[in-house]
């Protein structure tokens, strides 16, 4: 968060990245849910957010358009990101999965699975971003406890 062009306290990569994650996964829970509500609709076909984000060249190519310097590297092996890449919005996408006789594409036992695994994700997101708020709130209290 910014106000007026000032960077704020709690402003920090970590809690960003934390956010655009858990925001993910909480649109791929809706998916997922939305797929196993239509389990039984004829021709259904699933959807599922596209995994990862955008190829590093195309973030590159961003970031330099953007004026942004990408960072140093000291192996030819390693990704020269740009230090704040904003991923694309995802959009659902449907899934090539086996057909049923009905059309349908939906099963329900691995969208159960994708789903604990989402929940999942999300929880360790959450747990990362309580770390991180623990530890501003830490400092604001001078180490000092209670």
């Amino acid at each position: 968060m910014r106000i007026a062009g000032y960077r704020t306290f709690w402003d920090t990569p970590t809690l960003k990245t934390a956010e655009r994650a858990m925001n993910r996964a909480a649109a791929r829970h809706t998916i997922l849910a939305h797929n196993l509500a239509n389990a039984n609709t004829p021709h259904f076909v699933r959807l599922d957010l596209p995994e990862g984000e955008a190829p590093p060249s195309r973030l590159m190519q961003t970031a330099m358009q953007a004026g942004m310097l990408p960072l140093r590297v000291s192996d030819p092996r390693h990704f020269a990101l740009p230090p704040v890449a904003q991923p694309q919005q995802a959009h659902p996408m449907p899934q090539p999965t086996p057909m049923r006789t009905d059309g349908n594409t939906v099963d329900p036992e691995y969208e159960m699975a994708q789903l604990a695994e989402n929940e999942l994700r999300y929880a360790m997101l959450a747990r990362i971003a309580n770390s991180q708020i623990q530890g501003l709130r830490n400092a604001i209290r001078e180490g000092r406890t209670q």
